[in-house]
């Protein structure tokens, strides 16, 4: 009943005289929406209408007619101006309306590329600042969206009092805001929070999608959402991740591509969405462009996520592209995929070519980094001549320029790739270069120690003409392993099982050349194993032992290769363990490899030690025939 006479008495406000000369500044949409009656009532003062008539982005788009003038009419002349000094000259016009200066406003945001203080310190902006400070509460909803982004745009102050009452309305108005709108607002907001007033909007804004995260129903605002708001909110993450799964097929790539980098920017690995936006990228027949190809690239590397369909149509979809990628997301691509371990021989290829064919466009750092990524992956460029001389010829002179940690990476890359020379040694065993990482107790640190050992053990085992300088003996160190796989652990129960005597063998041999040994053993000319403890070992920091090997006897490496060693879906050892295998080999070793998809195929105890003994029969009889 209430309601009914509400109703009804705003109809005959309408229609009254003193409501009719005041109608001008409320929304033609609520007039219209009342119906004028016939019906008279006695003249008296008029009511507060801001409550009833308070606009919203609902009601249908009519014409607004102020100044005489479509709001149609309205957006195409402000429009069709290309400079700010056009729109601040007509703004006197319409400084009256809080809606067409806040329209104003965004238009001059959009027009307005350099010389924005200039703009903002405008008497003219002024103006128009303050005819919507005034009307504020009129001002359509994505309008006032749309005003606060214009003010981030143009730079206006934090603590600008305009910018902080549009904040404001914004923050009252969170509740009547549509979801989709929130989506905008959180894309709006979030890059431009630096003041403590507009951070707390922001968690307001995360609150607000928290509870209302059901009515998501487009990509576009799921995307907005996730790309914006869930580094604020852990929890709206994990409510989202069900929208994503249900909306994965509508995704277009880049609305794929924004929700992998978004995940990727605060390291959250939720292998359901990344599952699931690679299979329907892999089910288009649609080819993906190269922005989408080089971002979805260092997403998967970042989160470590590497599922080979995907990464297979990315490097098809590239390789065709390479001509006309720059030189910054060439080298991008290729680091994104050999931190996956994926490997592509026509795509690794057409990145060298393109290297010698524009060595000038690529910085010393990128193509270092080039480089780099070849040796993870165990790549020589079918032109390995032409390539390394333009190595040579571009970095020689630009060593300097390069940081401790990329000349190392660079010279640790050559050792790999077998093209290092004693220059390029000599530069990465300089003492002060040593020095940098061996008195840093952090992992990055140790890891670059662990490389220059394995340079200099490069330096020692296969560059006969290098001089020196060499790391000091104390200072050459081996990654031992922190903690023994399921596949190291059955070696071991093997091997006691191969050779009862304790005195036979020893485990997690840490080498001075920067690899570890999963076990060593020697066996005479016969084949029979001996007490390791009375010879000498070269290769550990501090030997017990004095004799030298009975002549025939041979020491035995023992090394098993995970699956993480090995490049995505080949039986091709990565860089680091193939230098491995290359050094334990120049050392004198006779190294027993156990593959992980050999072993893995092996059920009982006798079927693993037979495999074992055949192993070491089978590299015996190999370097017997050399």
């Amino acid at each position: 009943m209430a309601a009914r006479l509400v109703l009804r008495f705003s109809r005959l406000l309408v229609a009254s005289p003193s409501f009719q000369a005041s109608s001008c500044s409320i929304p033609s949409e609520c007039i219209r929406s009342c119906h004028p009656t016939q019906c008279t009532l006695p003249r008296g003062p008029p009511l507060h209408t801001s409550a009833l008539c308070r606009h919203t982005d609902s009601l249908p788009a009519l014409r607004q007619k102020v100044n005489g003038q479509s709001e149609k009419d309205f957006q195409s002349l402000i429009q069709s101006m290309s400079s700010a000094e056009e729109l601040l000259h007509i703004s006197s016009e319409y400084s009256k309306s809080g809606n067409r200066a806040a329209a104003i406003i965004s238009q001059i945001a959009k027009v307005t590329e350099t010389n924005k203080a200039e703009v903002v310190n405008d008497r003219r902006f002024a103006e128009l600042l303050s005819a919507v400070n005034r009307q504020i509460q009129t001002i359509w909803n994505a309008r006032l969206v749309s005003l606060l982004r214009s003010l981030y745009v143009l730079h206006v102050d934090g603590k600008n009092h305009f910018l902080r009452s549009v904040e404001t309305e914004v923050r009252w108005r969170l509740r009547k805001f549509s979801i989709e709108l929130l989506g905008r607002l959180a894309r709006v907001i979030v890059p431009y929070a630096q003041t403590e007033e507009q951070k707390e909007l922001v968690l307001d804004l995360a609150k607000s999608v928290e509870l209302r995260w059901t009515e998501v129903k487009d990509t576009k605002t799921l995307v907005n959402v996730i790309y914006s708001l869930s580094q604020v909110s852990k929890t709206l993450l994990e409510r989202m991740e069900d929208k994503v799964l249900e909306y994965a097929e509508l995704l277009t790539p880049l609305e794929s591509r924004t929700i992998t980098m978004a995940l990727a920017a605060q390291n959250c690995r939720s292998l359901p969405i990344l599952r699931a936006l690679s299979f329907h990228l892999v089910q288009r027949n649609k080819e993906l462009c190269p922005l989408v190809i080089v971002d979805l690239a260092y997403a998967y590397a970042k989160l470590n996520f590497s599922q080979h369909q995907v990464l297979q149509k990315m490097a098809s979809d590239l390789l065709p592209k390479v001509p006309e990628l720059s030189s910054k997301e060439m080298t991008g691509c290729i680091r994104s995929f050999s931190t996956l371990r994926f490997f592509n021989l026509p795509l690794c290829e057409a990145i060298a070519q393109a290297c010698l064919e524009r060595s000038s466009s690529f910085t010393p750092t990128q193509l270092s980094s080039v480089i780099l990524s070849f040796a993870h992956l165990n790549f020589l460029p079918s032109q390995q001549e032409e390539f390394f001389s333009m190595v040579v010829q571009r970095l020689s002179a630009e060593l300097d320029s390069l940081s401790p940690s990329m000349l190392v990476d660079l010279v640790w890359s050559l050792c790999v790739l077998q093209l290092v020379t004693p220059a390029f040694l000599q530069k990465a065993l300089d003492p002060q270069i040593y020095q940098l990482f061996m008195s840093d107790a952090s992992k990055k640190s140790s890891n670059y120690s662990l490389k220059l050992t394995q340079i200099n053990a490069t330096a020692q085992l296969e560059c006969p003409e290098y001089r020196g300088p060499l790391l000091p003996l104390r200072l050459q160190s081996a990654d031992g392993g922190s903690s023994l796989s399921p596949l190291q652990n059955d070696l071991r129960n093997v091997l006691r099982d191969v050779f009862p005597d304790k005195d036979t063998y020893s485990f997690n041999i840490k080498t001075v050349y920067g690899h570890h040994v999963d076990a060593e053993f020697v066996l005479d000319s016969e084949n029979n194993p001996l007490a390791l403890r009375n010879f000498e070992d070269p290769h550990v920091l501090d030997s017990s032992g004095t004799d030298a090997l009975p002549e025939g006897a041979r020491r035995f490496a023992l090394r098993s290769w995970e699956f993480s060693n090995y490049c995505l879906r080949t039986k091709e050892l990565t860089g680091w363990f193939a230098l491995c295998r290359r050094h334990l080999r120049a050392a004198g070793f006779v190294v027993v490899e156990v593959p992980f998809y050999e072993w893995q195929e092996l059920k009982s105890e006798w079927q693993k030690s037979a495999f074992l003994k055949n192993q070491i029969k089978k590299v015996v009889a190999e370097q017997m025939s050399m």
